[in-house]
């Protein structure tokens, strides 16, 4: 069999006055019913050459506060989309929104920009923003202006605010993400994280809402989420944030890849290789959002002010962070 080459993506990544460089990484999400892989999650990190990769919890206000948000988020969705359109044609490409770009009615325009770019059909890209984001009266245009692009919508963390239940009809979302602080005490005994995953899931299928269960870490959970319906599952039980070249890899087979439903990735890896190191869980080190580590700056579109660049100071390298 042949397997196509991939053809690496050049485009410039923004001068942030800092050293180093962008990578974008791509966290498979997986069809909980048959493990069939659905698409992938686009996650950013800084490489810096002394300090190592920079915390984004330290790089996104530093990089708000200093003007270069709009930049960085231009280059994040140009890069992922021309990535997005190198793979097979039924696999999906997510890019997180923040509400501050929204509320400058910036984000469909550079969503525009990225799809015309990249050629990549708006259908296979989905805008995911929080639950409190469709609750801002600020965002509305552009939440709006991005629906009428073709583009896919995504409410992340659910679970954490229930504002959002209220706002859906104003919107035309697609998909519901559950809170991974839910997923994470899915199977605690006595606990209620099942109860209520269990009704986002029936709320949203009687929406006709497609459900994605992040931070998924451990067989057990899976088990449950397949019980209570979930359709789609996403986190290190499946696959860590993979390099492009990886990305590209598993799409490009004359059969896409189905991921085990029972056995986690790091046991397969063991068992295959036991001189492989299993990687630590988001839930070892700490780590909130799924796909988040200390490394993976989730590849949000976080827009601030574009003043003037005084008083900057360079970002540091920082241990464990939780995304934006």
């Amino acid at each position: 069999m042949s397997v196509p080459t991939h053809q690496a993506v050049s485009i410039p990544w923004p001068d942030l006055g800092i050293d180093g460089e962008p990578e974008l990484l791509f966290q498979p999400a997986v069809d909980l019913a048959t493990g069939r892989l659905l698409g992938f999650e686009a996650l950013l990190r800084w490489n810096d050459p002394v300090q190592g990769r920079i915390s984004p919890k330290e790089l996104i206000p530093w990089a708000e506060a200093n003007g270069y948000m709009t930049a960085l988020n231009g280059w994040v969705l140009a890069e992922a989309c021309a990535h997005a359109v190198s793979w097979r044609s039924e696999i999906q490409l997510a890019v997180n929104c923040s509400v501050f770009q929204l509320r400058r009615n910036e984000a469909a325009a550079a969503a525009a920009v990225a799809l015309e770019q990249s050629g990549l059909h708006p259908d296979r890209l989905t805008i995911e923003v929080t639950e409190t984001t469709l609750a801002d009266d600020g965002a509305a245009a552009d939440l709006r202006a991005i629906s009428r692009l073709g583009i896919q919508l995504t409410v992340d963390d659910m679970g954490s605010d229930w504002s959002s239940l209220e706002n859906l009809q104003h919107f035309a979302v697609n998909t519901m993400k559950i809170d991974g602080s839910l997923i994470d005490g899915i199977d605690h005994a006595g606990g209620v994280n099942r109860a209520i995953v269990e009704t986002i899931v029936k709320v949203s299928h009687s929406l006709d809402l497609c459900t994605v269960a992040e931070a998924v870490e451990t067989a057990a959970q899976v088990a449950i989420l397949r019980a209570v319906g979930a359709d789609v599952g996403q986190g290190y039980f499946f696959a860590p944030p993979l390099a492009a070249d990886e990305a590209f890899a598993l799409t490009s087979a004359d059969t896409l890849p189905l991921f085990s439903l029972t056995t986690s990735a790091a046991a397969e890896a063991e068992e295959s290789d036991p001189s492989v190191a299993a990687p630590e869980s988001v839930a070892a080190t700490g780590d909130a959002a799924y796909g988040d580590t200390a490394d993976d700056l989730q590849a949000t579109t976080v827009t601030g002010g574009d003043d003037a660049h005084a008083g900057e100071t360079r970002p540091r390298a920082g241990a464990h962070a939780t995304g934006h």
